[in-house]
């Protein structure tokens, strides 16, 4: 009597069947771990970003409010994991994740970023406690000498402090240490400008290039101090450049008007003086101009 043989054709042929079915076509990986300070402090909201190396794909994941982090289903190989977290230094690690065995849980401690020796000066500086801020600076400058920027610092500080002198000898000790500094070099024609030293602010604007001055003030500038001596052409130069940075610069346009009136060019006077009243209708330099054409 012969055996049957569907048993040992059956068996096999379902189990490859079901090997080869979709749900077991993969065989997935899974990966915990957590974010911490240096001090064992959970960072909650921390990014943890997955890259994996065969083909560049990435997932993103953010840690709860224990550091934690998990993901399931996911495919094995070596991945590139990104760490990264407000006010801590982003770490990168990279791992072989398994899937046929367990894998370690990724725990990580993040280094805060370091302080910045100027954070406490800058702080003061933009709570407009300029005298502090300048005594922050100068005694970090006196324990770090090599900090150039703080020479910069400390100009700002005493320009809004009023006193013009001292802004100008520290922003010239900068330009010593970083010759050519665009900021340094505005700074310092603005100083001379103020003061109405015309020929040491044209010293440094004529160290910039123009086009890089991106301040409308500083042509304005440029053109009062002209025009109260009296230099018609070269004030209505500066004048037009400062309107070319701000097309709405109303004083521009008001001093634009006097000048031409003081080379008896009515036309472009009048059309000035128009501009005034159009650009800003309600203003004290409106009422002004309006009275002036009326003479006209």
């Amino acid at each position: 009597m012969k055996k049957s043989l569907v048993t040992f054709v059956t068996i096999p042929a379902i189990i490859l069947m079901i090997c080869t079915s979709p749900a077991f076509s993969k065989v997935w990986a899974r990966v915990t771990g957590s974010v911490l300070s240096e001090d064992g402090t959970p960072i909650d909201g921390a990014r943890v970003i997955l890259i994996l190396s065969e083909d560049g794909s990435k997932e993103e994941l953010t840690t709860d409010e224990k550091g934690k982090w998990s993901r399931v289903n996911i495919r094995p190989g070596q991945y590139t994991i990104g760490i990264m977290a407000d006010g801590y230094q982003p770490q990168n690690v990279t791992v072989n994740l398994s899937a046929i065995k367990k894998n370690p849980p990724i725990d990580i401690k993040l280094a805060p970023v370091p302080k910045s020796p100027l954070s406490t000066g800058n702080a003061l500086y933009q709570e407009k406690k300029y005298a502090e801020a300048l005594k922050e600076f100068q005694r970090v400058l006196a324990e770090a000498p090599e900090l150039t920027e703080l020479h910069e610092m400390i100009g700002l500080c005493y320009y809004r402090l009023d006193d013009l002198d001292n802004a100008a000898a520290a922003f010239k000790l900068m330009l010593e240490k970083k010759p050519g500094s665009r900021d340094t070099l505005v700074n310092l024609s603005s100083i001379y400008l103020e003061k109405g030293d015309l020929e040491e602010g044209m010293k440094y604007v004529n160290l910039l290039d123009e086009d890089a001055l991106k301040d409308p003030a500083t042509f304005y500038n440029i053109g009062i101090i002209l025009f109260n001596k009296n230099k018609m052409d070269s004030a209505i130069e500066n004048f037009k450049k400062c309107l070319e940075r701000d097309p709405n610069y109303v004083k521009a346009y008001y001093q634009l008007g006097l000048s031409y009136l003081n080379q008896g060019d009515m036309e472009n006077a009048k059309a000035n003086l128009e501009k005034v009243i159009e650009v800003a209708p309600d203003s004290e330099k409106a009422a002004l101009a309006k009275e002036m054409l009326s003479g006209l």
